[in-house]
């Protein structure tokens, strides 16, 4: 509630679940075509930005603030939907790495607290900025592909 106060990570947090619940509720009802489905030749489809979005928490949060070792190949299909998948596989793949995301920064008591990785010289501050502004702004593009699709708006 925006009348409530709240310190900088309650707020920031509660900012990335919202912006996290509206990029899944831009894939609800998309059947497997629709899921793919892509405005221009070069961008992305509604199923393949909330992928990304996904690999960017693991990315980001894990992997770079985290220090958390793992097989790096998954980034070379961060804009893929694997064979098969539907709307609900893509919302359980995001749910799973969001949930994971969560457990790094429930075990975070400073936004000062520094990446542990090594890889990148930065912050948990920056780190959670950065995935405000990057589920942001692909919620903006999945807001316009979903008009674009089949005209649903809202959220």
């Amino acid at each position: 509630m925006e009348d409530l106060p709240a310190d900088e990570m309650t707020m920031a947090r509660a900012w990335l679940h919202h912006l996290r619940e509206s990029a899944i509720f831009k894939l609800e009802d998309l059947d497997p075509t629709q899921l793919r489905w892509r405005p221009t030749p070069t961008a992305n489809s509604l199923g393949a930005i909330v992928v990304h979005l996904g690999y960017a928490e693991r990315l980001w949060l894990r992997v770079l603030f985290a220090g958390e070792t793992m097989d790096m190949t998954w980034r070379q299909h961060m804009f893929d939907i694997p064979d098969g998948w539907s709307a609900d596989d893509v919302v359980a793949f995001y749910r799973a790495e969001t949930s994971q995301a969560d457990t790094v920064l429930d075990a975070a008591t400073s936004f000062d607290e520094p990446a542990a990785s090594g890889l990148r010289p930065t912050t948990l501050r920056w780190v959670v900025d950065h995935l405000l502004e990057e589920t942001a702004r692909h919620v903006g593009h999945l807001d316009i592909t979903r008009e674009l699709l089949d005209g649903r708006t809202g959220r």
